[in-house]
């Protein structure tokens, strides 16, 4: 029975008045009414909070959920906010608040994927038109969505740039490698003998590259085969001194790499005991060509860390400069890890940036010398005519121009070309005035 029940109550016992009228219509009265009274305890306004939030945040997450199948971990935190949150309801939004983090997270997870997964897909769909042929890209993209649904998002998203890579080679080396290809088919067709038999070889090793979607390979060791027809007979000269040179280039490497370098050295030679000079040209020029990169390379990173101070001097302060900052660093820990010509493209993407920022800082200071030295002279001007410092117009162009200051000392050019372009129209009003 409810207090509104026993309300009603009253006058039906007032009719009869007796000591069991009133223990039927009193007990039950008393048993619903006073535990509510007693259950006071000073949390209803954080409950009310509480209820209200996870309300918003169970519709928001439904929301979201609508296929989609990685937001369980913020389901549970919600659920176990549901369970706890009427006894403790700081505890319960502190869950609420944890949720939503998550789900934010996951989201914006999903947000980065889905743009590497469009710029994969640009890729394999370019490398296809190409090859005429879904191959091991296609594949590699297929299993990385299946891993999304999965929800191992960390293993997509690796995956999708394999993906992109191995479709970016097939785009940039294909056409080239299959010209390469048409073209030795072509020169050895003439021939005969030993040497050709091992070019006919090598012509075999490119074919199969191809077909194991390897162009970039597949034109190292086949763009040879035409220049070395026409010269057979120096080709197993020059194959021997292609291997003293790249034994030369190891002697004196340091590289972290070295063990990759020397079995290919060793391939190299293999071939060319078979009678492949061709084969063993391309691997042994291969480990020189890479050897000599990755010196040149340690060369030039060293150098630019060495003037390290000079490179942060240029990276503006605060927000703006954070990404070179980091770019800094990174080309720092791939110097530290040996990976030297990975730390040198990202050393000279660097640079490259660095450099267009002077030349854009440089215009916009500039155009901010310029507008303050006509400041100064229009400013005059008006003190000189009676028109007050508190002029909105004048409030504005010192505004801009002190503004304008700040934002290019902080690498801030669009916000600095912005606010004089403000200055200079606030100025234009001025003009009027005197």
């Amino acid at each position: 029975m409810t207090t509104f029940g026993f309300g009603l109550a009253i006058p039906i016992v007032l009719t009869n008045p007796n000591t069991e009228s009133f223990l039927i219509v009193g007990l039950p009265a008393t048993l619903t009414t006073i535990p509510p009274l007693l259950s006071k305890d000073g949390l209803e306004e954080q409950r009310k909070i509480f209820s209200d939030r996870l309300k918003i945040a169970e519709s928001r997450i439904l929301g979201l959920q609508s296929g989609n199948t990685l937001l369980q971990q913020p389901n549970s935190l919600l659920k176990t906010a549901r369970e706890e949150g009427w006894r403790n309801p700081d505890k319960g939004i502190s869950l609420i608040s944890d949720a939503e983090s998550e789900a934010d997270r996951i989201l914006s997870f999903l947000s980065d994927i889905e743009e590497v997964k469009d710029q994969s897909l640009a890729s394999i769909e370019r490398a296809e038109s190409i090859t005429g042929n879904p191959g091991r890209a296609r594949s590699i993209f297929e299993a990385a969505l299946t891993e999304i649904d999965n929800g191992s998002l960390r293993v997509a998203e690796n995956k999708l740039r394999e993906a992109k890579l191995l479709a970016e080679k097939i785009e940039s080396h294909w056409q080239e490698a299959k010209d390469a290809i048409e073209e030795a088919e072509k020169s050895v067709s003439t021939g005969e003998g030993h040497l050709v038999s091992g070019l006919i070889s090598t012509l075999e090793e490119a074919k199969k590259a191809m077909a194991d979607e390897n162009p970039e390979y597949a034109l190292a060791i086949v763009s040879e085969i035409p220049s070395q027809m026409g010269d057979v007979e120096g080709l197993m000269e020059r194959a021997r001194k292609s291997i003293d040179d790249a034994e030369n280039e190891i002697s004196s490497s340091d590289s972290e790499s070295i063990a990759e370098f020397q079995q290919r050295l060793e391939e190299a030679k293999e071939a060319l005991e078979r009678g492949n000079p061709s084969l063993a040209i391309g691997l042994s020029d291969g480990v020189t060509r890479s050897l000599r990169e990755e010196a040149e390379a340690k060369t030039a990173v060293q150098r630019a860390l060495r003037q390290r101070k000079s490179i942060e001097g240029e990276i503006p302060a605060g927000e703006v400069g954070s990404e070179w900052r980091e770019m800094l660093e990174q080309v720092s820990s791939l110097a530290e890890a040996g990976n030297w010509v990975e730390a040198n493209n990202s050393m000279q993407s660097l640079t490259t940036e660095l450099d267009s920022l002077a030349t854009r800082s440089s215009e916009a200071r500039e155009m901010l010398e310029f507008l303050v030295d006509d400041w100064r002279k229009l400013r005059n001007r008006l003190d000189s005519s009676g028109v007050s410092a508190n002029n909105d117009a004048r409030v504005e162009t010192e505004r801009a121009l002190s503004e304008s200051e700040v934002s290019l000392s902080e690498g801030r050019i669009d916000s600095c070309l912005e606010l004089l372009g403000n200055a200079d129209t606030a100025m234009e009003t001025l003009r009027r005035l005197v």
